[in-house]
């Protein structure tokens, strides 16, 4: 099959949807956004598409080129060698990549914050091995929370830990590991045991894989559309690592796990607006110049006012991702923001994606458009960081502290 995916890159020239993020970051940081937004129309914008078309991940190079440029080393310090960007450019960059692609974003935001963590949270010894060669894309990091029968809820986990002679010795299974296929350093969550005072509490291990281990292996886990996320089971069979493979203090990776989780849902809120105004983009410009009936698609009021309504929510779901990214920015938990941007973003992408779909017709479901692809790859987007369910459900049970002052204590 010959992918011949239209051009969209000529879409976002002038566009002032990401002005207000944009207002927002140093001269500094905007010439990196600009960067990676020149990059992206170059390197990932055809190859991202192409690759869908033909039911593979996007090209292996689109990775190894975003690291040549530095980008996963963004938030690093710079006393590493790194930007030490703010989480509002780390957010921008992603959605550079969203536009064409939800699923590539996903990833490369994955492996970035895999670099980050190393960065920020490793002790000197795991810095010394690990970090130069991540920031480089040697080494590629990913967390590894997912269990079979664990998802969201971390202390379900059956992953274990045990202390021995020879450091931890690793037994159990993760799933849904985000790049898995070719991970090379995910950071592991497991139970501890045999580890006194700490028996029983949740650690992280940072586990460099060898591909000739006999006692870890992987299955690709098959998605339909969703083939960039380069998805994958790791098992472990009682897999040796060293005493200084865990990653902070026994017993704080599960505090530390919840922490982050409110940033990742902004990440995914904004990721999911960028694609959002991305098929709305290629919608408009699909139906300004497609005629029926003597006039232009976006002519005819009923069309019209239905990619009005997707603009609407568009601007709305931005406006609550740009509020929750300054409050993490800030340094502020977010817990309800976080929640709320990321459940009304997705929701607002789905659905959006799929009116556009309406409104081009039968030339939506091929190559020619981009719009097939963001349908496919989006629906992933409800899953990631906490389901719709979920995400209400924290929204709810903080609303007497959010909404209802005469109730607080």
């Amino acid at each position: 099959m010959n992918a011949t995916p239209t051009p969209t890159s000529g879409l976002f020239g002038k566009s002032g949807f990401f002005a207000h993020l944009d207002s927002l970051l140093n001269p500094t940081e905007q010439r990196t956004v600009a960067k990676a937004s020149e990059f992206c129309a170059q390197h990932i914008a055809e190859a991202s598409h192409a690759a869908f078309c033909v039911g593979e991940a996007y090209p292996i190079s689109i990775l190894e080129g975003w690291a040549s440029q530095g980008f996963l080393a963004l938030q690093v310090p710079t006393s590493a060698g790194g930007a030490e960007a703010s989480f509002l450019c780390k957010i921008r960059l992603a959605q550079e990549v969203a536009l064409y692609s939800f699923a590539t974003a996903f990833s490369l935001n994955n492996l970035q914050g895999s670099v980050t963590r190393v960065a920020k949270a490793g002790s000197t010894q795991q810095q010394d091995a690990y970090l130069a060669r991540l920031m480089r894309g040697d080494l590629l990091g990913a967390p590894a929370l997912t269990e079979p029968l664990a998802g969201s809820d971390l202390g379900a986990l059956e992953m274990v830990a045990k202390r021995s002679d020879q450091g931890w010795i690793l037994t159990g299974i993760k799933t849904w590991v985000t790049n898995g296929q070719v991970v090379s350093l995910p950071l592991v969550m497991a139970k501890l045991a045999n580890a006194g005072e700490h028996e029983g509490s949740i650690a992280s291990f940072l586990v460099p894989l060898d591909k000739q281990s006999t006692t870890v292996s992987r299955r690709q886990i098959q998605t339909v559309g969703g083939n960039s996320f380069r998805a994958a089971e790791i098992e472990f069979r009682e897999h040796v690592v060293p005493d200084w493979a865990i990653f902070g203090s026994p017993g704080e990776a599960f505090k530390t796990s919840m922490a982050t989780i409110n940033a990742a849902r902004v990440h995914v809120g904004a990721m999911c607006t960028a694609t959002l105004y991305s098929a709305l983009a290629e919608t408009v410009a699909y139906c300004a110049r497609r005629t029926t009936f003597g006039e232009p698609l976006i002519g005819h009021q009923g069309l019209r006012w239905e990619l009005a309504e997707v603009a609407t929510r568009l601007e709305a779901a931005n406006a609550l991702v740009v509020l929750a990214a300054r409050h993490i920015n800030d340094g502020n938990a977010a817990v309800t923001l976080a929640a709320q941007a990321k459940k009304f973003a997705v929701d607002a992408a789905i659905w959006g994606v799929d009116q556009c779909l309406r409104c081009v017709g039968a030339v939506g479901t091929t190559s020619a458009m981009r719009l097939s692809m963001h349908q496919a790859e989006l629906r992933f987007a409800a899953y990631t960081d906490g389901t719709g369910q979920l995400l209400l459900d924290r929204v709810g049970k903080n609303l007497a502290k959010e909404y209802c002052r005469t109730m607080q204590g």
